[in-house]
């Protein structure tokens, strides 16, 4: 693998540092910034937390809300290689100001360095945190994801059954966020346009309209390359939750695609097979847009109301 290292590292400078000169920056406006535990002892995960807010008798001012509070961990669009935390910010605090729920967007660890599963193990140790925490209620946790973050997101809760177990998942590691997550099942699955079958060819990917851009196949390529650049096959549920088995441990499932995206069939065709297996299984195209249209698309202009929707959809799904 060291071949494809002295490969791929040179390529993921190049293009983070072409996404800096080309994306604006993100700044995000969490309520606070915090570092969990991870199994590593020498190292923490950093996510941004978004505290619900509840409305009190002057209306300019707002409280948290008390109690025992449901979380929703979200994972940021990245490609697997590109730094992507905060650019979820207004979704988060949408979430956060229309429900109950505290939001964690999770920064999690990027490839080539950190190939599959290091993100996944940086999943596993954020949500044994959670369900280790006696102001969260760890019984009623969420998971949201955009992209490579919804593949995480899935992968997550496709293999949560495996994590039940005393062991990890992800592989045995030391430290207060080892473990299997600590138990337990997932409240809801919400997943933004995710890559989820790393198996497929470029050219196998054909976006259900003609009309957009589709995601270049060297970028599908090199993506899937360094995350799975540690020896991990495509075909591996961690990397492809189609391939898992499909007694997930989740109540509900929202998969969002967009019409001009060519990961939206294998999104489809898994959300169909899982609603033939069981219930609560929404998909939901929106038309017209491509790839992560929710995050560069301006008010007013053809997609900010689907946006709004989909993003009031989840509000739905998880109060």
């Amino acid at each position: 693998m060291l071949k494809y290292y002295l490969i791929l590292k040179p390529l993921a400078i190049l293009l983070r540092l072409l996404s800096r000169l080309l994306i604006p920056t993100a700044h995000p406006t969490p309520t606070e910034t915090i570092h969990i535990p991870s199994r590593d002892p020498k190292r923490t995960i950093t996510a941004n937390l978004y505290h619900p807010l509840s409305s009190t008798n002057n209306a300019q001012k707002t409280t948290p809300i008390k109690g025992k509070k449901p979380v929703l961990l979200n994972f940021c669009g990245s490609g697997f290689v590109l730094p992507g935390h905060g650019t979820d910010d207004e979704y988060c605090h949408y979430i956060a100001q229309n429900t109950d729920h505290v939001v964690l967007d999770v920064k999690y660890r990027l490839a080539p360095e950190y190939p599959c599963p290091a993100a996944l193990e940086d999943a596993e140790d954020v949500l044994a945190w959670v369900r280790g925490q006696s102001e969260l209620d760890g019984e009623r946790v969420s998971v949201s994801g955009f992209s490579a973050g919804g593949n995480l997101a899935t992968a997550l809760v496709a293999n949560s059954t495996s994590m039940s177990t005393s062991t990890s998942t992800f592989g045995s590691g030391s430290g207060s966020g080892s473990g299997s997550g600590g138990g337990g099942g997932f409240e809801n699955l919400v997943s933004f346009y995710p890559l989820l079958d790393a198996s497929l060819k470029s050219k196998q990917r054909v976006a259900p309209e003609k009309d957009g851009f589709k995601l270049p196949g060297w970028f599908q390529w090199f993506c899937t390359t360094a995350y799975t650049s540690g020896g991990v096959e495509c075909t591996d549920p961690r990397v492809s939750p189609g391939f898992a088995d499909l007694r997930w441990g989740v109540k509900r499932c929202l998969f969002v695609t967009a019409g001009r995206d060519c990961l939206a069939r294998e999104v489809e065709d898994l959300a169909d097979r899982l609603k033939r297996v069981r219930g609560g299984v929404e998909c939901r195209r929106v038309e017209g847009v491509g790839h992560a249209w929710d995050k560069v698309v301006k008010k007013g202009s053809y997609g900010w109301e689907e946006k709004m929707a989909c993003y009031s959809a989840v509000v739905d799904l998880i109060s």
